[in-house]
């Protein structure tokens, strides 16, 4: 496949017209517009809406961006990746994380790391956990912090980094922020924030409530943990987490309070299976380790070894 039309379509994508996407790749809108009509024709598959002079993309465009995507990106990144092997650079390792545990835990175990090892260069992307292993499972990233346990993706393999309870954030005056433990039937009284359909978390906060025998309607969705706990400092209702997500959106103007019984969670780091790990990389899993056991309380997140 021409990569010139890939770049096309990215073009209208981000700009959303067939014109204007025809001026940063300098060509005709006429030949812009030939060069999507041949990929759709290729592909056999319809990308884009017509609406007047804006495009929209088709779920089937959604779908094939996405992967377009990831390609591309690999292919921006290789001038970077012949620069370093001119200049004898060390290798630069590509970090992936969740957004949830982004400032929280990723951050300042790379500030330790580059403090010890000052040559060391890093590349490091912030991605939801469908796109996350996709992109590992495909060898862009090196590794992938920190996703639940279990992963079941062909392409990567996984081990333990920690291990830590559920925990329910609530807003400070909240009937419930004074309490040491709440259960299920409590919670359920209030208006429950809840991520959308499909992410493990909220999987994990419907099984806390589904085991007590209760289906909960959920006030408020969303993709963001931050967002979610952003939701409860302003006191729009309670959120399920864990104390490394909710450190990732740290604000005095909620408390975390454990759920009972005790619902544990296990986050681990993921790796393409075709690739023998980095050193690099497993000293970066040592600082993560090693940051965990120093800043939270073994109750709330402790180490798996």
């Amino acid at each position: 496949m021409d990569i010139k039309k890939l770049r096309g379509f990215r073009a209208v994508v981000i700009s959303g017209s067939i014109a204007e996407a025809a001026l940063t790749m300098h060509l005709s809108q006429s030949s812009m517009s030939r060069l999507i009509s041949s990929l759709e024709d290729e592909l056999r598959l319809t990308l884009f809406e017509r609406r007047n002079r804006r495009v929209e993309l088709t779920l089937e465009g959604a779908a094939f961006y996405a992967e377009t995507e990831r390609l591309l990106a690999g292919l921006d990144d290789i001038p970077r990746i012949i620069n370093d092997i001119k200049s004898a650079r060390v290798r630069r390792l590509r970090v992936v994380a969740l957004p949830r545990v982004a400032s929280s835990l990723v951050a300042p175990a790379l500030e330790r790391f580059m403090i010890e090892n000052p040559e060391q260069r890093f590349a490091v992307d912030i991605r939801n956990r469908i796109d996350m292993e996709r992109w590992v499972g495909s060898e862009y990233y090196d590794v992938g912090i920190s996703v639940s346990l279990p992963c079941e993706h062909p392409s990567i393999r996984s081990i333990p980094l920690y291990a830590s309870k559920a925990m329910v954030a609530v807003p400070k005056g909240h009937p419930l922020s004074g309490k040491a433990v709440v259960n299920a039937e409590q919670l359920s009284m209030y208006p429950i924030i809840g991520l959308a359909q499909g992410q493990a978390p909220r999987r994990h906060s419907d099984e806390i409530f589904n085991r007590a025998g209760l289906e909960v309607d959920y006030a408020l969705e969303t993709t963001s943990t931050p967002f979610a706990m952003a939701m409860v400092a302003r006191g729009m209702g309670l959120f399920i987490t864990d104390a490394l997500g909710a450190a990732n959106a740290s604000d005095d103007r909620y408390a975390l309070v454990s759920i009972h019984p005790t619902y544990e969670l296990t986050f681990g780091a993921i790796f393409p299976r075709s690739q023998v790990r980095p050193v690099q990389v497993e000293q970066f899993i040592v600082h993560i380790k090693e940051y965990v056991r120093e800043s939270f309380h073994a109750e709330q997140a402790w180490v798996l070894d």
